[in-house]
């Protein structure tokens, strides 16, 4: 199933170590430009999309979801916060597909990887994402959700593209 679903969810940082990303956390735009060459259903050519290439996605199972938020601190990564959501069905090793942006500007996208397909972001008794998950930009993510200036990217009326790394 394909489209645009609205359940709220969000990711959950609570005070546990959450183990750093890799070492390459420069993601913003691959240099293959071959990798956002790619069609899908959600992908209509339209002003301010952003083609999104979600990598390190294991298993054909579940969906990935991906939220978009505008640039504001308050809401990031927070129900309240987020301005689009969009579930497709996972392909491993890569998912691939578009988000339309309300506007021109910065934002930032959370994603994760529902593998059991229940609509929420699984957690372990102790608060710790308990399904793989990543943010626009892949910054480094130690004991809490990093600031929204470390996530944001610009989408301008051609749209925009990112790799996302599932951690």
């Amino acid at each position: 199933m394909c489209g645009v679903i609205s359940v709220s969810r969000k990711i959950l940082f609570i005070g546990a170590v959450v183990i750093a990303a890799s070492a390459d956390a420069s993601a913003k735009k691959t240099e293959d430009p071959e990798k956002f060459n790619f069609e899908h259903v959600s992908c209509h050519g339209s002003d301010n999309e952003i083609r999104l290439v979600v990598t390190g996605v294991k298993r054909n199972a579940g969906r990935i979801t991906a939220d978009l938020y505008r640039n504001q601190e308050d809401g990031f990564l927070k129900k309240r916060g987020r301005i689009v959501q969009v579930k497709f069905a996972a392909k491993a090793p890569t998912t691939s597909f578009c988000i339309t942006a309300p506007k021109t500007g910065s934002f930032a996208i959370a994603v994760y990887h529902d593998q059991n397909a229940n609509d929420g972001f699984d957690k372990s008794p102790i608060g710790l994402p308990a399904e793989p998950w990543g943010i626009s930009n892949n910054p480094k993510v130690r004991f809490s959700a990093p600031p929204v200036e470390k996530a944001l990217f610009e989408v301008s009326p051609a749209g925009a593209e990112l790799e996302i790394k599932l951690k």
